[in-house]
């Protein structure tokens, strides 16, 4: 058993910085030793932080030789190049979703992850969202009976260290989506958790924005495999939906309801419902590293593989499609029905 990750973060914007408080709080030993991004004076501030060398190219990184594993976290368009460089120099990858922004490049990125035999971990955080894990295993147990119908509220505010005015993240070019390929992501995984398999949407977006080349609102239906439908909500947009659970799970014996920081659950009768777990969204991300860490240095398995992870860019991009055709779209048309 290795002793220590040396980890380079590649791309060290604001959401390099959730990582590093996780990697704090919940991989003990994980070491960053690269900052790499081409703008110097994000790495060298996130350098300033960890301790690590900056660079303004991961292959310079790579050919330094300081790093075990890389941490990708750049626009999505990006994603494809850097890991399967990463990969093929034999590091260990954790990859932000989603994976790309079409699924040929996801194909293309699992190709490399499986020829190079290290661990390739999608980032997508939900998987570990405390809230989230606690409502599975209420469902597991039986705790509200057959599972009837759930809802995914994503309300996310215009955080200025994310979607700056001029922001990659309102470009198709660059982000591939809008906020149901990229926000949203983070609440299909919990529906697919609970519910089985994504295999059909019917959807709608619109743009808040004129000058927005990507969609700021998404409403869909979802048809799962388990034969549950479930509605999606996503939404870009200040203070949206701030008093709307989260998450809804409806059974025939109760109902699981997750907001910003409970999970409660209600037995048929309703009533004021009991505190049953927390649910602090910034805790997935510990949960996260604690995963990645024991894959790397305990060959422990991940709670779950990057070709499942390619699940919520198929739904987006399943709903993206109903919103032009205005019907039910199959998340995997690929496949026989």
């Amino acid at each position: 058993m290795s002793q220590a990750l040396r980890l380079a973060v590649v791309g060290c914007g604001a959401i390099a910085n959730w990582h590093w408080k996780a990697i704090q709080a919940a991989a003990p030993r994980t070491r960053v030793t690269a900052c790499v991004d081409p703008q110097v004076e994000r790495a060298r501030a996130l350098a300033a932080a960890t301790g690590g060398r900056v660079f303004t190219s991961m292959r310079d990184a790579l050919t330094a030789d300081v790093a075990d594993a890389v941490a990708i976290m750049v626009p999505h368009h990006l994603h494809e190049t850097l890991a399967c460089e990463a990969l093929a120099a034999g590091r260990h990858v954790l990859l932000e979703k989603p994976m790309a922004t079409d699924l040929p490049a996801c194909e293309r990125i699992l190709v490399a992850g499986r020829a190079a035999g290290t661990v390739f971990m999608l980032a997508e955080n939900a998987q570990y969202w405390p809230g989230v894990v606690r409502a599975k295993a209420l469902l597991d147990d039986g705790a509200i009976g057959a599972l009837i119908t759930a809802r995914a509220w994503c309300c996310t505010p215009l955080m200025p260290e994310f979607y700056a005015s001029d922001g990659w993240r309102f470009s198709i070019a660059s982000a591939g989506g809008g906020v149901a390929m990229d926000a949203g992501s983070h609440f299909l995984r919990p529906l697919r958790m609970w519910c089985g398999e994504l295999e059909q949407v019917v959807a709608t977006t619109s743009r808040s924005q004129a000058d927005w080349q990507v969609e700021s609102l998404c409403r869909a239906l979802c048809r799962f495999d388990s034969g549950v439908v479930a509605s999606f909500d996503a939404v870009l947009a200040v203070a949206a939906g701030a008093t709307v659970p989260r998450f809804q799970i409806t059974g025939s014996a109760g109902e699981i309801v997750i907001d910003a920081a409970h999970v409660r659950l209600y037995g048929p009768n309703g009533g004021a419902g009991e505190v049953v777990g927390g649910s602090d969204y910034l805790l997935s991300y510990e949960g996260e590293w604690r995963d990645f860490e024991a894959a790397v240095l305990d060959g422990a398995p991940l709670s779950a593989s990057a070709d499942y992870g390619v699940g919520e860019l198929r739904g987006a991009l399943a709903m993206y499609r109903s919103a032009v055709s205005g019907g039910w779209e199959n998340v995997w048309p690929d496949r026989d029905r």
